[in-house]
């Protein structure tokens, strides 16, 4: 393989900008040394004219480092020059004036960052352009100031353009480009490491009426509205894209089925009650799909579409759940979904209205708080969740010993003990959440074990006869 093919395949492997791959190539014009380090330090590409500098073959030459080649004070300088790359600068270039195998050897040695595709520092180039060779060196330092200019001219460039083919134009947000590339390195993760993946594709509600009615201008500074609304409630691992016309799709990376959905109706919501400029509220549709491990992207897309088309005939303003395949590692996750939720059941009644309705409203709490604090939502909202469920406790308690006494039942004072050593526990709970150390596992073991599994399915059950219809002449 000739030099060429060399530095094209290696510009090709690794994704180098064309801004890179010029930058490499132009100096060769004129006789210089090309290399590629590695952020290791370590050589990878070398082209013949600096091989002939070193006097080294190809192999030898690569996996080297500058201590390696210059001398400790010249490998000292080279370093700095490095370390201006990795700070950002565009170029760097040093004079130097050393022995290298044995021989003087007087050069200027010029530094360009090389980058992947998302603008991120892969590579350094270098090049260098020995004085004694090259004659003028006035002439060659104009040369090297003139290829600097273009280079950096030339990323800012390239820079913009690729800002430009990876968003939307209108409201900023990604473009189909742009989610399509990150999509096959989210499902490549999901497929290696096992991360949850999910995505919301949402719909304006009757967006076509808003241009009829006010213009195609104030249908633009609805989506660019609606952009601003949407991303303000995303989280940072959250991606939003304008997938075409006035439909979205957020991606959303170590999410499940269930956190996914929690944040699409967080996003309904929050839209709901926007005022949208001229037009009032504007409304939209959502439908959620989590992707399973063997999934195809046409086919995970297709599952969260026909979520969208379902709230879309459903009545619009509303968030549906795409129909998922449980299998492998889905079957797990709907384990644990459940096993993090308190389910109500009929059996659970004890025939008091008041009682049973608290009792009800005391899962809905729970499941609530629970969901929250996994899907990491700021520290005040499940602030108003946890004084919400202790707030509800208390008042639940205090009902409940007020029928059961009036009920009858013998041991109301030992139940209202029962009762003062849980409020005991929620009064820490609020503690560790204030001092954030409150962890899922005793949230879990306080609602799950103590207040329903302990309380409510145990000790509440030793008076729900004293709360039945009594027949006449019976006893409880």
């Amino acid at each position: 393989m000739n030099e060429n093919d060399l530095i094209y395949q290696f510009a090709k492997e690794n994704v180098i900008q064309p801004s890179g791959l010029i930058a490499l190539m132009m100096p060769q014009t004129f006789g210089a040394g090309i290399a590629i380090k590695a952020m290791d330090g370590r050589y990878k590409l070398v082209n013949r004219v600096m091989q002939s500098y070193f006097d080294k073959t190809f192999e030898q030459f690569t996996g080297l480092t500058d201590a390696e080649l210059f001398p400790a004070e010249v490998a000292a300088q080279l370093v700095q020059s490095d370390a201006h790359i990795l700070a950002g600068a565009a170029t760097s270039s040093d004079q130097l004036d050393c022995l290298v195998a044995g021989r003087p050897l007087q050069c200027l040695w010029f530094k360009f960052p090389l980058l992947d595709r998302d603008g991120q520092l892969l590579f350094i180039g270098a090049a260098m352009l020995d004085t004694a060779r090259m004659g003028d060196i006035d002439k060659m330092q104009q040369s090297l100031e003139q290829l600097q200019r273009d280079n950096q001219q030339l990323q800012q460039t390239l820079a913009e353009l690729s800002k430009q083919a990876r968003t939307d134009k209108l409201t900023g947000a990604w473009n189909r480009h742009r989610l399509e590339e990150a999509m096959v390195n989210e499902m490549d993760r999901l497929k290696r490491y096992d991360h949850p993946l999910s995505m919301v594709m949402l719909d304006i509600d009757f967006f076509k009426n808003i241009n009829d009615l006010h213009g195609h201008l104030a249908g633009d500074q609805v989506l660019v509205k609606l952009t601003k609304v949407l991303q303000s409630n995303l989280r940072t691992i959250d991606t939003l894209t304008r997938w075409g016309g006035e439909e979205f799709v957020v991606l959303c990376p170590n999410t499940t089925l269930t956190t996914v959905t929690m944040l699409a109706e967080r996003l309904r919501a929050s839209v709901a009650n926007t005022s949208f400029a001229q037009v009032g509220q504007v409304t939209i549709s959502l439908g959620v799909a989590e992707c399973m491990a063997n999934e195809t992207w046409e086919d995970w897309f297709k599952r969260a579409d026909v979520a969208l088309y379902r709230a879309k005939e459903g009545g619009r303003n509303q968030v549906q759940v795409a129909p998922e395949q449980t299998t492998g590692n889905d079957r797990r996750q709907a384990m644990t979904d459940r096993l993090l939720r308190l389910s109500w059941h009929a059996t659970y009644e004890c025939g008091h209205p008041v009682i049973d309705e608290q009792h009800r409203g005391l899962f809905a709490d729970a499941n609530q708080l629970f969901e929250a604090v996994l899907s990491m939502r700021p520290k005040a909202e499940v602030a108003t969740l946890v004084n919400t469920l202790v707030a509800h406790v208390v008042q639940h308690f205090k009902d409940e010993e007020a029928i059961i006494r009036a009920a009858g039942y013998p041991g109301s004072a030992a139940h209202a003990t029962i009762h003062s050593a849980l409020a005991d526990k929620a009064v820490a709970l609020v503690k560790h959440f204030e001092a954030d150390t409150l962890s899922v596992g005793e949230l879990f073991q306080f609602l799950a074990r103590d207040a329903v599994a302990n309380h409510i399915l145990g000790a509440d059950r030793q008076f729900f006869a004293y709360l039945q219809p009594k027949l006449k002449g019976s006893s409880p």
